[in-house]
């Protein structure tokens, strides 16, 4: 039968799986799986074949469902995400899942709303929180973006089992270097906000160290996890070494907001993005709609453009809608707001549409299988 190539996108109605030969010319489209749901993220995990899925339910709440046959049955957890009694918490929202490492069986993170990391060791029928986490010292002065208080990017070291990092929007990028029992933030380089995070009857207290809106973070390299780069809601960040230092990589963009940013599986330097004019309006000002591509760690970057609209073309994408396959050329994928799911079988050099009257695309996730 050969590589198949298959699509797992979240949208305000429900999870899509779209599947097609490498050459990407027709897709076979199932779902909405988790109807009735938000599902802000899907994802394939290649050790075992499992996909998962967060629903977020307005009546029912959150949960994580999970499919071992790809897509034709679900289960959801035994236990739920939920905070202990007495926290003072209370679960707004799933995020993101990302399955553990390949030396880490059944083990799957996932981020939610308000900001907290999470771990299953039963591949995702129970739950855990990190608890280290909570008990960073600037906890009580995180503030949320637009979006909420949520922990959006997971990253984990391949190399070295201890360490890990976490975004959240808009208290910044964590790191631990000791398996989750304590949390440092990173950020050498990064810019600061002015907007208050503590109000009281007598005062507004600035405080610059809470206030820091990374919008996602992706692994630039897969043999080197320590490389990587953030989509910033005040510009392009790349790191050298997991966190500890940034640089501005923004030079040569349009505009500087954004929120989905990809990276090559295999080739270093190769990252893709697409800026927005501002948090106000969150789309090209031009109405041109442009995915650009660095070749050179973001030290030059170019307009991707063939194949997609030009004019009157106001699309929104999410922090999570873009997806890069690993296929030789890689593919990559982009979802929007409007429903309009654009794919590239050259690496960004041309663009066909995939799927065009899909719900508002809240995620893109890719495996090829």
């Amino acid at each position: 039968m050969g590589e198949r190539v298959a699509l797992f996108v979240g949208t305000n109605k429900g999870g899509f799986i779209l599947t097609s030969d490498s050459a990407g010319e027709k897709w076979d489209v199932s779902g909405p799986h988790g109807r009735g749901s938000s599902v802000d993220h899907m994802t394939f995990d290649g050790r075992d074949g499992t996909i998962y899925m967060v629903e977020n339910h307005d009546i029912y709440g959150p949960e994580v469902s999970r499919s071992t046959d790809f897509g034709e049955t679900w289960e959801t957890s035994e236990k739920n995400p939920r905070f202990e009694k007495g926290s003072g918490l209370v679960m707004e929202k799933l995020w993101n899942i990302q399955p553990g490492r390949e030396s880490e069986p059944g083990v799957v993170y996932l981020g939610a709303m308000p900001a907290s990391l999470w771990r299953s060791d039963d591949s995702g029928r129970t739950w855990h929180e990190n608890a280290g986490l909570q008990r960073t010292p600037t906890r009580p002065n995180w503030g949320p973006g637009a979006g909420g208080l949520c922990l959006h990017t997971i990253i984990l070291d391949t190399d070295n089992a201890g360490r890990m990092a976490v975004g959240i929007s808009a208290a910044v990028y964590f790191r631990t270097d000791d398996g989750g029992e304590t949390w440092v933030r990173k950020t050498d380089g990064l810019p600061f906000g002015d907007r208050p995070n503590v109000i009281d009857e007598d005062n507004i207290e600035y405080d610059t160290e809470a206030d820091n809106c990374v919008h996602k973070v992706v692994v630039v390299d897969a043999s080197d996890p320590a490389v990587q780069y953030m989509q910033h809601h005040l510009g392009v960040f790349k790191t050298p070494d997991f966190g500890d230092t940034w640089e501005d990589i923004g030079e040569g963009l349009p505009e500087l907001f954004g929120f989905p940013i990809g990276s090559h599986p295999r080739k270093s330097g190769h990252v893709w993005l697409i800026p927005n004019h501002s948090g106000d309006f969150r789309s090209a000002s031009s109405g041109s709609f442009r995915v650009f591509k660095s070749e050179e760690s973001g030290s030059s970057w170019c307009a991707l453009t063939d194949g997609l609209p030009q004019e009157n073309a106001y699309l929104s994408t999410l922090r999570e809608s873009v997806a890069v396959d690993s296929l030789d050329p890689v593919g990559v994928y982009v979802g929007s707001k409007s429903g309009v799911l654009y794919g590239s079988r050259d690496e960004g050099e041309s663009w066909f549409e995939v799927a065009g009257t899909l719900p508002p695309i809240l995620s893109v996730e890719v495996a090829v299988i």
